[in-house]
């Protein structure tokens, strides 16, 4: 059965410095932007600012900022906000000329749109590609360079705006620097937790074919042992051919049990859950796992590697997103013919229905996952309050 598999917990590291660089931006840019437009307002006051051209480009850079900050503080993705911050500034640079129109500026004073170059170019690595940020970094101090080498407001000396516009370079090229390096880390301990995810799934497979083995050589070796007493202890005729009938039960016992070996289709609970319970505690040492009812009962191996996958995906997620505070458990419980494991936490919570549709960390790798081996997801969850993913599969 062809299944689109994503990775669980592959960008786990990477999201949650996402997730903090994007909170620090949150505060840091708009106390300047606050500074920007504050400043805005006091160059329009002395100066005939041109009303439209200033409205338009103070109201977008306000706009901009504030919608910078709530997405990430409410949707934790503020990707459209930060191209929006770089493209309004690029806009409000090169607009500046329809802005103050034949108006002078006062020796030393500068465009109130200053305060924002160098902070727009820190916000085009969280809104682009390494590349398109940058021919940003180029873009922004050489707009700025030329502004201040014209004729508009008043001529800046080369020297001096060289330096203006060097100084916003080094100042956004530091800071995206030492993001890029950062994410870079990230991804690398992603990398690592994928290895260790995929190396639990090798190690219930490993595990059962040695359970199996041992079954196996059990087996057979309680029928040769039978068949060897019987033919050493027989009489007579009808003794006789009843060890050989069971000679060839037991050489067919051993062909099986080769068969049987040689295939890894099956997947022993106990085995199963041995592996599971490695893997979330390689994945987090503080979440509680607890067992009960891990029997020997064997399940398809594509059926343990899609439970694997979809329980490390939830934990995954709720280690992303329920809050540093919450206490997390997994429960492994063996059922009649079946698997029941419950992920749950105590954290902030969520509203399943409101999951944007390029999330597909849930849709995907654990609801579309369990589905494809016939499985079962089962999601509860409260805002405030906690978060249950419940995965089974097989009898209830």
């Amino acid at each position: 059965m062809g299944v689109t598999r994503v990775d669980a917990n592959r960008t786990l590291a990477l999201s949650r410095v996402n997730l903090l660089l994007g909170r620090v931006f949150s505060v840091a840019a708009p106390i300047i932007a606050f500074q920007m437009l504050s400043n805005g307002i006091a160059q329009n006051s002395n100066h005939d600012l041109n009303q439209f051209w200033f409205w338009l480009n103070w109201v977008s850079l306000a706009a901009s900022y504030t919608w910078m900050a709530a997405s990430i503080w409410i949707l934790g993705d503020a990707v459209i906000a930060y191209r929006a911050i770089v493209l309004v500034s690029i806009f409000s640079l090169s607009t500046w000329a329809l802005q103050l129109g034949d108006e002078i500026l006062r020796p030393g004073e500068q465009p109130w749109i200053w305060w924002g170059v160098g902070i727009a170019g820190v916000a085009a690595i969280g809104g682009f590609s390494a590349p398109v940020t940058g021919v940003i970094l180029l873009l922004l101090p050489a707009i700025w360079f030329a502004i201040q080498v014209s004729d508009v407001g008043a001529p800046v000396d080369p020297w001096l705006a060289f330096q203006d516009a060097t100084f916003t370079f080094l100042f956004s090229s530091v800071v995206v620097a030492f993001v890029a390096v950062m994410k870079y880390e990230a991804a690398k301990v992603d990398t690592a937790n994928h290895a260790a995810g995929l190396a639990a799934i090798e190690l219930a497979k490993a595990d059962a074919i040695v359970r199996e083995r041992d079954r196996v050589d059990a087996l057979v070796h309680d029928s040769v042992l039978t068949t060897l007493l019987l033919a050493a202890n027989a009489s007579s005729t009808d003794e006789e051919k009843e060890a050989e009938l069971l000679a060839k039960a037991a050489i067919a016992k051993l062909q099986s049990a080769n068969t049987a070996v040689a295939s890894d289709e099956t997947i022993s609970i106990s085995s199963l859950f041995t592996a599971l319970e490695f893997a979330v505690h390689r994945q987090s040492a503080e979440v509680s796992v607890d067992v009960e009812n891990s029997s020997d009962f064997e399940i398809p191996g594509e059926v343990a590697a899609a439970v694997t996958e979809s329980t490390l995906q939830a934990l995954a997620n709720s280690l992303h997103h329920a809050g540093r505070a919450a206490k997390r458990q997994v429960l492994l419980r063996g059922t009649k013919g079946g698997i029941k494991i419950v992920v749950k936490d105590n954290g902030k919570g969520f509203r399943p229905s409101r999951i944007p549709k390029n999330r597909l960390g849930l849709k995907l790798s654990i609801i579309g996952r369990m589905k494809s081996v016939d499985g079962r997801v089962f999601i509860d969850s409260k805002i405030g309050v906690g978060t249950n993913v419940v995965i089974e599969w097989g009898a209830k």
